[in-house]
């Protein structure tokens, strides 16, 4: 499985925007431009030979290599965000997005120098508690944020793009999936490990919370279907519980749906603006919320993997409400991409880039590079996040706090 660093639209997949479900036949310009291509005769020539002179002819059929052709189409854009989804695939999507669950092992991942890198490691999934092979009595089992994927099922991955390598590590529950990755040198256990690992049903958890000295932590994982809705829980909890500030975590969090992230961003601010969305013809719109927001001081933690939706929600909480970063530069991914079915059965799609994003202000996160900390602290080697008593980002980010509410006398 495979959360890609991304701010998803599903406005084509559910119709909240009166768009069609269906991605419409090539307007006449695109057609034209399609038939004037230099190569567009040896496109034509290729399918021929191919369905009149390949050997296994029972193998091949002229459906099975336009969907190859529209598989390397959109590889051809060169964006590592932009995917094509056969059945399976835009199944998979559904679940995850809309459904929150799906059939694999219990991790997110994420394109990172050319890699497909393990971003997050579910709690109590496959992914966190099998062992790699040879792994000695009391290390630390599963896989590992900053792990480099290379080989799934014998199958070399490199330079593949996260949704096919995602679309490889899933698969039927109970089944095992191999798995080689390479892990970071400054980490315990470097170097290239296996791991076996059972697939199950996995319900992909986006939300939790906790109380330390009387300051709330919520931590979001992603923004799905269930996100706003168990924000909405948690948060009710911490107030009624009378804590004085709000930690809200967003490490290792790689976006998810923009619709979600904007019902998200409604909690916690006043009415206004929360992104800025650019389209190729340059034409501006602006997206923002119309709650009344948190009367609490809030500090956000970020990291490296903190992507797309979950910069957008931090560049306007600091935009807005002058609201402390805490922790690493983000990702720096500003882009928004569109799902959109491609035939009538809906049983194909694809996701596209569509639109850029600015945070209110008009930063650009992709040009600048991601955001970067007004509080800096890396992680530490050892580190096991939402600990307090070993967690250094979360400590000084209590730290921070600590001195918000001295100064607002809270």
């Amino acid at each position: 499985m495979a959360i890609t660093a991304a701010a998803l639209t599903f406005a084509v997949l559910e119709g909240t925007s009166g768009e069609r479900a269906v991605a419409p036949a090539a307007e006449p310009e695109a057609a034209s431009a399609i038939e004037e291509a230099e190569n567009y005769d040896e496109f034509l020539r290729a399918l021929s030979l191919i369905l009149e002179g390949y050997v296994d002819d029972e193998e091949v059929s002229a459906e099975s290599l336009l969907q190859g052709a529209i598989r390397g189409m959109v590889e051809g854009i060169g964006d590592p965000y932009s995917n094509y989804f056969d059945a399976s695939a835009l199944e998979d999507l559904r679940m995850q997005t809309l459904e929150g669950e799906y059939s694999g092992i219990g991790v997110s991942v994420i394109d990172l120098d050319g890699y497909v890198t393990v971003l997050v490691t579910f709690p109590e999934t496959p992914a966190a508690w099998t062992e790699y092979e040879g792994a000695e009595e009391g290390e630390t089992a599963g896989l590992r944020s900053g792990d480099r994927i290379l080989e799934v099922d014998g199958i070399d991955v490199v330079g593949m793009s996260t949704e096919h390598v995602a679309d490889l590590i899933r698969g039927p529950a109970g089944e095992v999936v191999e798995i080689v990755v390479e892990r970071p040198s400054n980490e315990v256990s470097a170097g290239q490990l296996s791991f076996s690992i059972e697939r199950k049903q996995i319900e992909i958890p986006t939300v939790d919370s906790q109380v330390i000295d009387e300051i709330g932590v919520l931590s979001i994982t992603q923004f799905s279907a269930h996100t706003p809705g168990q924000v909405s829980e948690h948060l009710q909890e911490l107030l009624d519980s009378g804590v004085s500030g709000l930690i809200l975590d967003l490490r290792s969090n790689p976006g998810g749906t923009l619709d979600e992230a904007l019902k998200v961003a409604d909690q916690f601010l006043p009415p206004g603006p929360v992104v800025i969305t650019v389209d190729r013809e340059s034409e501006e719109e602006t997206l923002g919320v119309s709650g009344p927001g948190l009367e609490l001081p809030i500090v956000v933690l970020v990291d490296g993997y903190s992507a797309s939706a979950s910069e957008i929600l931090a560049g306007a909480l600091r935009d807005r409400a002058d609201v402390p970063l805490v922790g690493e530069r983000t990702f720096g991914k500003g882009s928004v991409q569109s799902v959109y079915y491609l035939d009538r059965t809906q049983s194909t799609g694809m996701k596209i880039t569509t639109q850029r994003y600015l945070t209110p202000s008009g930063y650009n996160i992709e040009m600048e590079g991601g955001l970067a900390p007004d509080h800096e602290q890396s992680r530490s080697e050892g580190d096991i996040m939402g600990d307090p008593d070993s967690d250094s980002q979360l400590r000084r980010a209590i730290e921070v706090m600590r001195d918000i509410l001295g100064e607002t006398g809270g």
